[in-house]
């Protein structure tokens, strides 16, 4: 739900969720062999021309292999985009030609356009949020910038908003989402605290309190 505030009006646009998400496995191209400690960057073939997606690890070769990937946004361009592999043992690992790294899904957000638009609700929408602008010529020149997107300024029409990508984490009144451990080898295990332990250090993340609290890595 997104609320937009005009003085004392508030709008809200609701968000429509379509749960058929259509996964396309990512293959290895050819034969890997990663060294160990190191990380190298594969091509995947996935049944897509050209596209923008969101790359999920396959769960099953997490477990049945030391080789750490990590969820990521990948491009994709004539069928082929690239994943970086990375091995924390001290020997070499191969993986097989074919092989599938993970699932690619496509994060499709898009807006029910209007066929007409409000411009006088517009144009008080526009000069409501630049009032504050002291020096008119630099008001002009956001109003310039603001004007081609004109659509997203008119409040007179509900526009709602349909995402094909279901919420992962339900945020009414549930309890902590949980989930069966899974076994990890004391490699991944080391290079995931090395990981956590360099993120407080830079100050990316923050200790919890809470007992559900666990790393999470995007």
């Amino acid at each position: 739900i997104v609320s937009i505030s005009d003085d004392y009006k508030r709008t809200t646009l609701k968000f429509a969720v379509n749960k058929n998400e259509i996964r396309y496995p990512a293959r290895l191209i050819n034969n890997v062999w990663v060294p160990p400690k190191q990380t190298v960057t594969v091509p995947v073939s996935v049944e897509l021309s050209s596209a923008q997606v969101l790359f999920r690890p396959s769960f099953k070769l997490q477990q049945q292999s030391p080789v750490v990937m990590l969820n990521s946004a990948l491009t994709i361009h004539h069928h082929t985009s690239f994943i970086s592999l990375h091995n924390p043992t001290t020997y070499s690992y191969s993986l097989p030609k074919g092989i599938i790294l993970g699932t690619t899904t496509i994060p499709t957000l898009f807006f029910k356009r209007n066929s007409t638009t409000d411009h006088q609700i517009v144009h008080k929408n526009i000069n409501n949020l630049i009032r504050h602008i002291g020096n008119p010529e630099l008001q002009d020149r956001v109003k310039t910038l603001l004007n081609p997107y004109a659509k997203l300024f008119d409040t007179s029409k509900l526009t709602v908003a349909s995402n094909v990508t279901p919420h992962a984490i339900k945020t009414l009144d549930h309890p902590p989402p949980v989930s069966k451990p899974y076994y990890s080898t004391p490699s991944k295990q080391e290079e995931m605290y090395k990981i956590v332990q360099e993120l407080l250090h830079f100050g990316l993340i923050r200790p919890s309190d809470s007992p559900y609290a666990a790393p999470a890595l995007l």
